[in-house]
């Protein structure tokens, strides 16, 4: 018999250490662009361990990359109420509030998730995020600045050479352009934004605008 004031609801057990093999599956998966199969690794961590706010964070990402912002914001407010410092799920909310037209909240929450130091990854999103920002805008902003800067932080972050070279062919330096695209194309040639790169090239030589990140 359950003594009086005791629940008789038993905690749940939580698989962290299972768990962590998907959260990796699912990093890996939206680094290379498969965010459908990150989701489906990141469920899976997450019906093994509910609370694992990584797993919860990663999951936003991949949602978010499929363009279903609605439910990315949900799960990323609710992963910040529970840990505020979680700078890459307010980079990322940063972003949806970006493709939502909610200005001013972006501007906000990029440039946090920019300025602090615990994480240098979401520092490097912040500045990559506010760089697709700035290009948003009439003769592109500070778009080339945050960009170059997410570079300095991630010389391996091949989105940033791609956004920097469409930065700069809006900006009517063809020239620059093509010399960016063709680094971020030699840093990875077989990764998926080094082929980007490569294809940026191809288009611009044929006067239209290369596609923008997606």
């Amino acid at each position: 018999m359950t003594p009086a004031g005791v629940s008789a609801t038993r905690p749940v057990r939580e698989d962290h250490l299972g768990a962590s093999t998907y959260i990796e599956k699912g990093w890996y998966l939206i680094a290379q662009g498969d965010y459908a199969g990150a989701e489906i690794a990141l469920r899976i961590a997450l019906r093994l361990a509910p609370s694992d706010q990584r797993a919860q964070s990663l999951e936003g990402w991949a949602i978010m990359r499929q363009g279903r912002y609605d439910e990315a914001l949900v799960i990323l407010e609710a992963v910040l109420h529970h840990d505020p410092r979680n700078a890459m799920a307010r980079a990322n909310l940063g972003y949806v509030y970006l493709k939502k037209g909610m200005e001013q909240e972006a501007l906000e929450t990029l440039d946090s998730a920019m300025s602090q130091t615990h994480d240098p990854k979401a520092a490097l999103y912040g500045n990559f995020y506010l760089g697709l920002l700035h290009s948003s805008r009439p003769a592109g902003g500070r778009a080339r600045e945050y960009f170059e800067k997410s570079i300095a932080l991630g010389p391996n972050f091949i989105e940033a050479y791609h956004e920097l070279g469409r930065a700069h062919w809006n900006a009517g330096n063809t020239s620059e352009a093509d010399r960016v695209w063709k680094a971020g194309n030699s840093a990875n040639r077989f990764g998926l934004w080094g082929r980007r790169c490569a294809e940026a090239m191809r288009i611009a030589c044929t006067g239209e605008e290369p596609l923008g990140f997606s």
